[in-house]
């Protein structure tokens, strides 16, 4: 194809992109760290505190359990209603008390599949809330191959050094809620 033809293409898709997901507002994130496997019961009961987008969290194999909420804007009226929800690690997503979805780990791509997952509803109700909790995984070590991703095969003594298993894994990213474009997602 000649090159023309590739850059037009290239921002088409760029643009379709760009028009998926309309953010309506961040959702405030409370959280805590633990160790343990815990029921979203059990999690309820966790000493949750606020925390920031951009905070570290989660040594080796620990959990972050995380909840917010959201009420409906009248900007949501009609409209399908999805969330972006960057925890920054694998998370297992409950709304209103009942499993939901998952959402990512960094470095899956596209993202926009795990935002489309996410729909809280597809006519939104202004005024309506929803209660969210997130049980979100801090990883694990796994040597990383020389050309990337995970080294899945034999491993030479000495050539990868675990990272200190004390020292948090995980970014908190951005959390938020917005309207889907299920059109431009189908073109």
């Amino acid at each position: 194809m000649h090159p023309e033809w590739q850059a037009r293409l290239a921002h088409w898709l760029r643009t379709l992109k760009d028009d998926l997901y309309t953010p309506l507002g961040a959702l405030p994130v409370e959280a805590f760290t633990t160790a343990r496997q815990l029921t979203p019961g059990e999690a309820m009961q966790g000493a949750f505190a606020p925390m920031l987008p951009g905070e570290r969290w989660g040594r080796t194999w620990e959990y972050c359990w995380m909840r917010t909420h959201v009420t409906l804007p009248e900007a949501a009226a009609g409209r399908r209603v999805v969330m972006d929800l960057d925890a920054g690690g694998e998370t297992t997503v409950f709304v209103d008390g009942k499993s939901f979805g998952t959402y990512r780990a960094r470095g899956i791509e596209p993202a926009h599949h795990y935002i489309v997952d996410n729909c809280l509803t597809s006519c939104g109700e202004p005024g309506r809330r929803y209660e969210i909790l997130l049980e979100a995984y801090a990883g694990h070590f796994f040597p990383q191959a020389p050309q990337g991703g995970c080294a899945t095969g034999p491993v030479l003594p000495g050539s990868y050094a675990p990272p200190d298993e004390n020292e948090p894994r995980a970014v908190l990213g951005a959390m938020t809620y917005g309207l889907w474009n299920e059109d431009a997602y189908q073109l």
